[in-house]
């Protein structure tokens, strides 16, 4: 049964995090997040930084990851642990989605604890946005931690997007897993387990019985000549 809060486990990774983090990076989880260290505020405006919109916060979280790669290493951090302060206080699904995406461009350990976390959330579109996150960001843990979505989620959405980040990371080691999903109920996750083997194997089997076959280690039939044609039309 998946956890009653999510939030929960979330702050319970941040919490891990904060103890090897420095003081002067840790911000009062209390103030409503609205701009990454500052990078986007406007600093002509007197008075406190104001609260701005869930749309406002994703435009600017898109506008982060954008800049990301130019960033330092510490102002990296410095952002990664600000965000994911803020996801454990963040209500707003799309807004969770977007910060989950932002941090994945990031390559620092909080990042990596808080898209792992993300992929317990309650809310289903949390979890696809964690999938899409995972996809793009790579690494054995990437690997990991999809074929684990895809063989355990309750949710058939999340598990199609679990398989498509298969697809995307192209890593062999995922076959195994994405051949098991050949087997499921639901022809979707059948039919996007396929398109992901195409793209980790460089192979157009047109059946699913010939994708089982290649998963075992066996080589399936040659197409016959009406098969080629329908496939060229």
């Amino acid at each position: 049964m998946r956890a009653p809060s999510a939030k929960l486990i979330v702050a319970f990774a941040l919490g891990s995090l904060l103890l090897a983090v420095p003081a002067g990076c840790a911000q009062s989880q209390s103030r409503k997040w609205y701009d990454p260290f500052g990078l986007f505020a406007k600093q002509d405006e007197p008075g406190p930084p104001k609260v701005m919109s869930s749309v406002e916060r994703i435009k600017i979280l898109r506008e982060l990851a954008d800049r990301a790669p130019k960033l330092t290493p510490e102002q990296q951090e410095k952002a990664s642990t600000e965000i994911a302060q803020a996801l454990s206080n963040e209500d707003d699904t799309l807004v969770r989605g977007q910060m989950l995406r932002t941090i994945a461009v990031m390559p620092t350990r909080t990042a990596s604890t808080m898209l792992a976390a993300g992929l317990q959330d309650a809310d289903r579109d949390v979890r696809v946005a964690c999938c899409e996150a995972w996809g793009k960001r790579g690494g054995d843990d990437a690997v990991k931690l999809m074929v684990e979505t895809l063989r355990s989620d309750g949710d058939v959405d999340v598990r199609l997007a679990a398989a498509r980040a298969l697809g995307e990371l192209k890593d062999p080691k995922a076959v195994e897993a994405l051949g098991a999903a050949l087997d499921d109920q639901d022809p979707a996750i059948q039919y996007r387990s396929i398109e992901s083997l195409r793209k980790i194997t460089g192979k157009s089997y047109s059946s699913i019985q010939d994708w089982r076959l290649y998963v075992q280690g066996k080589e399936p039939e040659p197409p016959s000549v009406a098969e080629r044609l329908r496939q060229l039309f």
